[in-house]
């Protein structure tokens, strides 16, 4: 495979391509695999490493410095919201859970209504859709492999009267080992590093992983050059080295995060609008303690959902119930206790299950919702600032309390939050004191794995930063940028295959320039 890593040049090299891609997760490499198949010089340019399945020793403090951003300490720059985001060739695709959700229509015609997009509708979505889940084996789970720890919210819910489906996956041959955020040891999970990377590089495209982008240059409307900063495979450093890309045309698929910030160390944000409008689908925890085994370490993430809340009135946040896999050193660095506490507290682990809440950000049309912003540091590297509003505490509150009440309805003896100082029910009774409970920042952990927005789309660049019509950008004839920062809201759901379906859509404009 023509993937090369940060050892292949020994002095600086300029290179030249049909096109320039920043980044190969789930929007890089839709867009390679459908140029390159169509003839095209691709160059692919990856910040992280390759690690093939075959690196994959499933062991926590491995996967999480080899394969997340931070090393996976990534967080707000106040470090209230812990931001989980893969790093490497094939992108978060590599770490994620599986999890597919076509966009929701609803989210879709919010877009066209309230930001002006006007090229990505259900319509026009489906094919690509349809397309991808076929590629990617998309298919439903069934009730008989759902394991303990996703049977607890499936039975909570289902006991409250609660709506709640069974999800569908990007798998194949699926062994349900659990082990879905370390990467999969048998290339079950259809991740971008197993099917369009490979498919790409067949059709001639290359891939160079530890090239970390540091800007791109050009003059007038048209960008000329990537200019990337090798660094060494083993240690994660520069290794002094500089490749230059020139190409005639430029995809930008970094990511929610790092697109805005290569936009801004670029020095491309004239209508100040980049970084802007960043939203994520932050999750508050709640854990269950059970009498018998839930071993939420074995078996596949997720495969059961609710929406029932994904509505909840008039100036509300509305969210989605999943759940979430727990191991060792995930808890350890979420509960907040130590020494002879959290020693405790791990000896439950093997009955806990875990509830999460994916907030839906973004939606607030009563008050100017900016989001959260993505700006530099002196060194250049990103930094995520995200405003706590009484809106968002208040849906983190109630998304606690209804995963507690769905803990307790399947069988839970007590249920914790993931709170700075332990708080802990009994009792389904005790959740009154939920209202006694502070959310503010600093006061509870909270997570998020999905980062959208930052250069969203629409028709009009004065609130924009990429036409919705193409994805190029505003102000740059060559430059696209396709990946999930271009939502103007979050997803709502797991957004894979809505980055999947909106890259796909757009590789088909790329293809007739």
């Amino acid at each position: 495979m023509a993937i090369y890593t940060g050892k292949m040049l020994t002095s600086d090299q300029t290179i030249s391509a049909d096109v320039c891609i920043v980044g190969s997760g789930a929007g890089g490499a839709v867009v390679a695999e459908r140029l390159a198949k169509a003839g095209k010089r691709v160059v692919v340019l990856e910040e992280g490493g390759f690690n093939p399945s075959a690196s994959f020793d499933l062991l926590e403090r491995n996967a999480y410095a080899r394969m997340y951003q931070d090393k996976g300490g990534r967080a707000t720059a106040d470090g209230s919201i812990t931001i989980l985001q893969g790093r490497g060739v094939g992108g978060t695709t590599v770490v994620n859970w599986t999890t597919c959700f076509r966009t929701p229509d609803w989210v879709l015609d919010h877009w066209a209504e309230h930001h002006g997009v006007q090229g990505p509708s259900s319509e026009v979505l489906r094919p690509h859709f349809e397309s991808l889940e076929k590629r990617l084996s998309v298919h439903r789970m069934q009730l008989s492999q759902v394991n303990r720890n996703n049977r607890v919210l499936w039975d909570g819910c289902k006991a409250l009267g609660y709506e709640v489906e069974l999800l569908q996956r990007n798998v194949k041959r699926c062994a349900h080992t659990g082990y879905c955020g370390m990467g999969c040891p048998i290339d079950a999970k259809q991740s971008m590093l197993t099917t369009l990377i490979p498919d790409a590089v067949t059709a001639g495209a290359e891939v160079y992983a530890n090239a970390a982008v540091e800007v791109v240059t050009g003059e007038g409307r048209r960008i000329q050059k990537a200019v990337a900063r090798l660094r060494d495979p083993e240690s994660d450093r520069p290794n002094g080295i500089t490749l230059t890309v020139e190409a005639p045309l430029f995809v930008l698929s970094c990511g929610g995060i790092n697109t805005p910030a290569l936009l801004q160390r670029s020095g491309l944000n004239r209508n100040g609008r980049t970084g802007k409008r960043t939203f994520l689908h932050p999750a508050p925890i709640v854990v269950g303690v059970h009498e018998g085994l839930i071993e939420g370490f074995v078996g596949s993430p997720q495969y059961v959902a609710s929406h029932a809340f994904a509505h909840r009135g008039e100036g509300r946040m509305g969210y989605m119930l999943e759940a979430a896999p727990v191991f060792p050193a995930q808890f350890a660095s979420g509960v907040f206790s130590m020494g002879l506490e959290l020693q405790s507290q791990l000896a439950d682990l093997p009955h806990m299950s875990v509830g999460i809440a994916l907030l839906h950000d973004g939606f607030d049309l009563h008050s100017p919702d900016e989001g959260a912003t993505v700006s530099l540091l002196e060194d250049g590297s990103p930094q995520l600032s995200y405003a706590w509003s009484a809106r968002f505490e208040e849906a983190l509150r109630d998304a606690a309390r209804r995963l507690a009440m769905v803990q307790f309805a399947a069988g839970a003896k007590s249920t914790q939050l993931s709170h700075t100082r332990r708080v802990a029910f009994s009792s389904p009774q005790e959740l009154d004191r939920m209202d006694r409970v502070p959310f503010g920042p600093g006061a509870v952990g909270v997570y998020s794995a999905h980062v959208m927005g930052g250069c969203a789309m629409g028709s009009n660049a004065a609130n924009s930063v990429v036409d919705s019509s193409s994805l190029r950008h505003h102000e740059f004839d060559n430059l696209f940028v396709v990946d999930g920062s271009v939502l103007p809201t979050a997803a709502t759901v797991n957004p894979q295959m809505t980055i999947y379906g909106i890259s796909s859509w757009a590789a088909d404009g790329l293809l007739n320039l």
